[in-house]
């Protein structure tokens, strides 16, 4: 969800965390700073972040919502390497007559299975309401879709979120904002766009937005919307099938209460024990079973309460982060909501308004400050790039689905989950075959000769992960 809609999530009360960490703290240390002038005005590598991705390449890709270079540039694209070396791919700036034709403020970015990077921006474009792009890894960008809004489109305004699906399309949201300019869609590699959905927070669970997606091994995605205005302060756990296009809320955050409001306030996560995870406001943690039994948890942090981030790390263990509440925490936490730690930023040294969250492959936790951070060669920053190194071990891959789910040898097929990154060895009943990793979160398998059905295994540095289910040799 786009950080510039954050304020749609209402102030709660502060509840008290069950417990509080009793080994010292890891450090956030920043990276890499983004400086600007004194006046935090002239920002040539970008300010006010707004989200990364770890790709193959050992690199760290992500976008900034304003800053650059060129005419009133507003936005960037950059990568990070692991040293932290920044460098920018794409200024969104003017064009000599004023315009922004490719958009500005980007507030979305993923890696394609083609190894082009996909984005959305918040506005401009075509229509003045935001854009979905491609971008090469050397700074080439092609404009896919301007959104609009009129009496003859109903595209949505304002993208805020798009992932690839399994099935090779792109999957996004606009808003929050008032029906119909806030939609679920699907983007083809060219452009291709279909509304899928229509949030309306007159159904008031169903929300105006959502904080993201996943797919699940059911093939279905997940997700929880974003509240309404405080007159309507509903959202939802909800689950879509991109095949037949069901739409279902799965669980209702209908809150009377706005001084103590029950909404969701994160994204999800699926972890090991195959339920997805998730915020709400008052930092509550909650689970809820792929059929929808929703179980709440308890409360993961004394200080903060909305607006976070949620991973299973490779220690087994909950990590996220909560947005407001300046300065923001990054916190841990058992399944079961035993809380390890709180650990705050601080503004002048690693930033505040922390988000994105990752594990990468090194076992390290990466994550972004939305604004300041360290001072960078002599000048103020505004956004920081920072690490946690927890010791804790580098992540095993996770095994979501694979298509088509069988195949003669020679063929191909495509692998979903997670942690692909550095992956040494796929094996199908323990014959090795060739693969590709196309991202980090999918990997081309071809079929090897010998091979017989039985189920996938996927070795990295973190060890050896096996699919539940056999694919199929033909």
């Amino acid at each position: 969800m786009s950080r510039k809609f954050s304020a749609f999530i209402f102030a709660a009360v502060v509840i008290l965390a069950g417990a509080t960490a009793q080994t010292p703290a890891p450090a956030i240390t920043q990276l890499v700073g983004f400086p600007c002038d004194s006046t935090l005005t002239k920002c040539p590598d970008g300010s006010f972040l707004s989200g990364f991705i770890e790709s193959p390449d050992g690199n760290f890709y992500g976008i900034a919502s304003e800053g650059g270079t060129g005419l009133n540039a507003q936005g960037t694209v950059f990568k990070i390497t692991p040293s932290g070396q920044l460098t920018v791919l794409y200024n969104f700036a003017e064009l000599p007559d004023g315009s922004l034709p490719n958009g500005a403020s980007p507030d979305s970015l993923v890696e394609g299975t083609d190894g082009f990077l996909y984005g959305t921006t918040l506005v401009d474009g075509g229509n003045g309401l935001g854009t979905a792009f491609r971008l090469s890894k050397t700074g080439t960008i092609t404009l896919l879709h301007s959104f609009c809004n009129t009496i003859d489109c109903h595209d949505g305004a304002n993208p805020a979120f798009l992932t690839q699906g399994i099935d090779g399309n792109f999957y996004g949201v606009t808003g929050p904002t008032n029906p119909p300019t806030s939609v679920l869609f699907r983007m083809s590699r060219t452009g291709t766009y279909t509304v899928l959905h229509t949030f309306d927070q007159k159904a008031q669970p169903d929300g105006t937005g959502v904080f993201g997606m996943l797919q699940a091994p059911d093939g279905n995605f997940y997700g929880t919307t974003v509240a309404g205005d405080q007159l309507k302060p509903y959202n939802s756990v909800f689950r879509f099938n991109p095949v037949t296009g069901q739409y279902t809320i799965l669980h209702s955050f209908n809150s009377p209460n706005i001084n103590l409001p029950n909404i969701a306030s994160s994204g999800l996560t699926l972890a090991s024990d195959g339920k997805l995870y998730g915020l709400r406001v008052g930092s509550i943690l909650y689970h809820i079973t792929l059929a929808g039994a929703y179980h709440e948890i308890g409360a993961v942090s004394p200080t903060q309460f909305s607006d976070g981030d949620l991973i299973e790390a490779s220690d087994g263990n909950l990590w996220g982060d909560f947005f407001f509440g300046n300065p923001g925490i990054v916190f841990s936490s058992t399944l079961s909501g035993s809380v390890l730690y709180n650990i705050p930023l601080n503004s002048a040294v690693n930033g505040f308004e922390p988000f994105g969250l990752l594990q990468a492959e090194d076992g390290k936790l990466y994550g972004m400050s939305f604004q300041n951070g360290a001072p960078t060669h002599g000048q103020p920053s505004n956004g920081s790039f920072w690490v946690i190194d927890a010791g804790l071990p580098p992540p095993r891959a996770t095994l979501v689905n694979f298509q088509p789910a069988n195949g003669k040898p020679g063929s191909t097929f495509l692998l979903q989950g997670s942690h692909f990154v550095g992956t040494t060895m796929v094996a199908i009943d323990g014959v090795c075959a060739k693969f590709h990793v196309l991202t980090a979160n999918y990997v081309r398998v071809t079929v090897p000769t010998g091979a017989t059905t039985g189920r996938i295994s996927v070795t990295n540095a973190g060890g050896t992960s096996t699919s539940t289910r056999e694919f199929t040799v033909q």
